[in-house]
């Protein structure tokens, strides 16, 4: 017996393959987004002619270059990578789960982790421009012609791979759309509550032993 969905379950749909995409890669940039900026906050104290980041925080407030910067280093190749692990141990991420859609081989088997990060490459490279940002509307609107010319996305071709709907619907794939734009404020709030408040932390001075002098 096999778990996997069989191939009669319809394909997803392109909207569904999309927002389930930003779904992952906000909860992604959400889990790694403190730990890369604190890192490279942190390089300021052996190498402080970076000023990468300094006290600012991230969203509006942080420079575009940095933050471009930051993303293109680590947050997307490390969402990549991550996403790959997931999607083999599981056989899902979290926001294909939302949608009821399901990555699978075109003989409906899981997808194994080589499979995993060959097609997240192709897709973080030739469709996220490898984290230009500027670059990825044009990008994604090639690969839309494409998807609605073939049927498929290019790196589905290329490593033998589909995703299909078992519980997704249109309607699923609105209200789900719908819940997360609101549900995505107050997740970005928090980020910039944390983000303050490490840089807080690690910005503050030393404490004083009383009845020292500071040196």
């Amino acid at each position: 017996m096999t778990t996997h969905p069989p191939l009669s379950y319809p394909k997803a749909g392109i909207w569904a393959r999309l927002i389930a995409r930003i779904i992952d890669l906000a909860v992604y940039a959400f889990f790694l987004s403190l730990p890369v900026y604190g890192l490279i906050h942190g390089l300021e104290t052996f190498f402080p002619s970076l000023k990468i980041i300094g006290t600012l925080t991230p969203g509006f407030t942080l420079p575009i270059m940095n933050a471009a910067i930051a993303d293109l280093l680590f947050i997307l190749p490390l969402s990549m990578v991550l996403d790959a692990l997931i999607g083999a141990y599981y056989g899902n991420t979290l926001g294909k789960y939302f949608l009821g859609i399901r990555p699978l081989r075109a003989n409906g088997r899981k997808l194994d982790l080589s499979t995993c990060l060959k097609r997240n490459y192709l897709i973080y490279v030739t469709c996220y421009t490898g984290g230009i940002y500027f670059l990825t509307p044009l990008a994604e609107i090639i690969h839309y012609i494409r998807y609605r010319r073939t049927g498929t996305t290019f790196w589905d071709q290329e490593v033998g791979t589909m995703v299909l709907a078992p519980k997704g619907s249109p309607p699923r794939t609105v209200i789900v759309a719908i819940i997360w734009f609101f549900a995505s404020i107050p997740l970005s709030m928090l980020e910039d509550r944390l983000f303050q408040h490490f840089l807080a932390d690690t910005s503050a001075p030393p404490a004083v032993i009383k009845g020292t002098a500071p040196k």
